[in-house]
């Protein structure tokens, strides 16, 4: 896992920079679930990473109206920002975020393209190697 000596003293001391260099994608569907729920231009999405479940990681996701010091932003796209901290980004690139309105279990889905596997349910995931790997979540 990154740690803040990973970043150049720019990166650290210019917080809530935009970084182009990510691969997120976040589908139409998911877009439009986001905006319904309330994202905005002063609200975002907050997309952490926390060790957890069987596979070492999980995603965090909240809504969120207000920077932290080492937040920046990944993603911007028609009013919708996914802010991350710093630590958390290095998860994040080659992500995919849906949402399914499907009958057996409707919600957002974030497929991790880095990932090397998740557990059976879904609910976490370790990277490294790219692998196609879905985890779910509810905001």
């Amino acid at each position: 896992m990154a740690s803040l000596y990973d970043y150049s003293i720019e990166e650290v001391l210019n917080p809530h920079q935009i970084k182009n260099s990510m691969d997120i994608k976040v589908t139409e569907m998911a877009k439009s679930r986001l905006h319904e729920m309330g994202v905005s231009e002063d609200v975002f999405l907050r997309i952490g990473v926390k060790s957890g479940g069987c596979s070492g990681n999980t995603y965090d996701a909240v809504l969120d109206d207000s920077m932290q010091e080492f937040d920046d932003v990944y993603y911007t796209d028609d009013k919708l920002r996914i802010v991350s901290d710093k630590i958390s980004s290095v998860h994040l690139d080659g992500l995919t975020i849906d949402f399914s309105n499907d009958l057996i279990e409707p919600g957002f889905r974030l497929t991790n393209g880095n990932a090397q596997g998740s557990c059976g349910c879904g609910s976490s995931f370790s990277t490294e190697p790219k692998v196609n790997t879905e985890t779910s979540f509810s905001v």
